[in-house]
């Protein structure tokens, strides 16, 4: 990253190794990185080892999008973290807006340096970017392979507690 600006938003945080011409596979391997240290398949994990996967995923995501976010803002772009403040709408000289910012160096050179030019205004936040199409698919915990039902599940032949399976490897003796 670039040192356009400090950010002290919602975009603080660790540095992250991202690099916008290697980006989709820098998030590919954050990706495959957490899937290797599964120890066990998706469907034989628990509800809250679902759980757990899905918010460790979540906040690696958030971390990715983050860090694109910091990337995209730093990438030769001048630019300085201001607070939108004021603005007037109307009269002769259109919009009217206040901006304030740190009183540093590079925030004066930035804004100093484009006083009178034209310049855009990006509204960015990555929160914007932290929406989901739908929540992650967690599966409630199923009976092990040999019969017993959850916890206060019945068994389809009435006897509580026990459900028809595969028979216990101790019944093969």
């Amino acid at each position: 990253m670039n040192a356009q600006a400090e950010i002290h938003h919602d975009m603080e945080g660790q540095e992250d190794d991202l690099q916008l011409d290697t980006l989709m596979g820098d998030i590919r391997d954050a990706m495959l990185s957490r899937i290797r240290h599964m120890k066990t398949s998706w469907s034989l994990c628990t509800e809250a080892e679902q759980g757990e996967i899905a918010n460790g995923l979540e906040l690696a995501a958030k971390q990715l999008v983050r860090g694109v976010v910091r990337q995209l803002t730093a990438h030769e772009f001048p630019h300085a973290v201001v607070t939108l403040g004021e603005v007037k709408i109307g009269g002769t000289k259109g919009i009217e807006a206040k901006i304030t910012c740190q009183n540093i160096e590079v925030n004066r050179n930035t804004l100093g340096d484009h006083v009178g030019q034209m310049v855009q205004i990006v509204m960015i936040d990555s929160d914007k970017f932290l929406g989901e199409r739908s929540s992650p698919d967690i599966q409630p915990d199923q009976s092990d392979m040999f019969g017993t039902a959850p916890e206060g599940e019945d068994g389809d032949d009435g006897k509580e507690g026990e459900r028809r399976g595969l028979p216990k490897p101790s019944d093969f003796d």
